[in-house]
């Protein structure tokens, strides 16, 4: 079974809400209600504090302006930046600032738990997996197969999930491995076309498939594209209509 999503956020309605004290806007790029992935869009006001939370499945977090400052040293990034966690796997409380600006994205729908809930921490994902990485750290390396096209690992390759930044020419058919756990395709620069459409920055694409899909095409002025790959760890956790997913919907519900 093969699943794909594309969607341009320039299309997307912002909201303004208030999460346990913490104020943003949102937009709900991909709602996660029909099965399928689930993607966001925040801007935070700058915080001093964002609580510690989890999500009841694997996450990256796509830092694309700003920065944000998590707790005993696990990272101060700065965009371009990601972050990622197996599911269960609780972080925060962390800090935001300048012009904060940063996708969320779900391989489905995980909901959101405050870490002041006493049954969540009981169900914390002890073997889980955290890490973080500026893009800045990582150097350009050659393209296999594409003139003056370059890549960047944002993730060790042994790690599991993925994460890869391409900057490639015009017209440039960009293949990956088949996205057997699921994948998002994300434009930081220029644009791609995928599906017949043209998106730009921060449009995107998801597919899972166990099969090698579709190749995106980069616009006439080339694009800068992060390819964020889960692995196995998706299958776990997320909305199960019982028990701590109820309450984790829920909180997700009212915050956006």
């Amino acid at each position: 079974m093969q699943q794909s999503y594309i969607v341009d956020s320039a299309n997307a309605p912002w909201k303004r809400s208030v999460s346990e004290g913490v104020a943003f806007a949102c937009q709900v790029l991909l709602p996660g209600d029909d099965g399928g992935p689930e993607a966001m869009r925040f801007r935070f006001d700058d915080c001093p504090s964002v609580y510690a939370h989890m999500h009841l499945t694997s996450q990256f977090q796509l830092l694309l302006n700003g920065a944000m400052d998590f707790p005993r040293g696990v990272k101060h990034l700065e965009s371009l930046a990601i972050h990622y966690t197996d599911h269960k796997m609780p972080y925060g409380p962390f800090a935001v600032s300048g012009s904060h600006d940063m996708l969320v994205l779900h391989p489905r729908a995980g909901g959101i738990i405050a870490m002041t809930n006493h049954d969540a921490r009981r169900q914390i994902n002890l073997s889980g997996r955290l890490f973080a990485s500026l893009a800045s750290d990582s150097q350009w390396q050659p393209f296999p197969g594409l003139e003056d096209g370059t890549f960047k690992l944002l993730m060790p390759p042994d790690f599991g999930p993925a994460a890869v930044v391409t900057r490639t020419p015009a017209h440039a058919a960009l293949s990956m491995p088949a996205p057997v756990f699921g994948r998002y395709e994300v434009v930081l620069e220029g644009s791609v076309i995928v599906g017949g459409q043209e998106i730009g920055p921060p449009g995107f694409r998801y597919v899972r498939s166990n099969e090698a899909v579709e190749p995106i095409i980069t616009g006439y002025a080339g694009a800068s594209v992060a390819f964020l790959t889960f692995d196995k760890d998706a299958l776990e956790g997320g909305i199960t209509g019982e028990g701590l997913a109820v309450e984790a919907a829920a909180a997700m519900a009212r915050a956006i």
